[in-house]
């Protein structure tokens, strides 16, 4: 009950945080973008900075809204692959966001302690607004 409490809190935290759309260039072509899925994206140096990204229909760089899914665990413990029972449902109520579901380096002493995890979310965030 505890972790689900935790990682209700982090996605509704991630919704508020990234919700807004920064202005950016907009493909003006005349086709339709389709919806994307593409798993195990780099967003950094390491091995375990991986995230999957799902990209709704008809998307446009200056109007989807973005969804950061982030597991929880406690910095030590956990796996994107804990959301993907959820991604479907995810995608049908919310069908115009675009959803990142994302890894970052677990703790454990004496490599990766905090805040490297902070510094990986930072990452990812900074990889999907560029």
């Amino acid at each position: 009950m505890m972790k689900t409490t935790y990682l209700l809190i982090i996605l509704i935290a991630a919704t508020t945080w990234l919700g807004c759309a920064k202005e950016k260039p907009v493909d003006t072509g005349s086709t339709a973008l389709q919806a994307v899925s593409i798993t195990n994206v780099a967003y950094g140096a390491d091995a375990l900075q991986k995230m999957d990204v799902y990209l709704p229909q008809g998307r446009s760089a200056d109007s989807t809204k973005v969804l950061l899914l982030i597991h929880g665990g406690g910095w030590v413990e956990g796996d994107k692959s804990d959301f993907a029972a959820f991604v479907d449902t995810i995608k049908k109520r919310l069908p115009g966001y675009a959803i990142f579901n994302i890894n970052y380096r677990l703790s454990a002493f004496p490599a990766n302690v905090f805040p490297a995890q902070e510094l990986d979310i930072k990452a990812a965030v900074n990889f999907i607004d560029s």
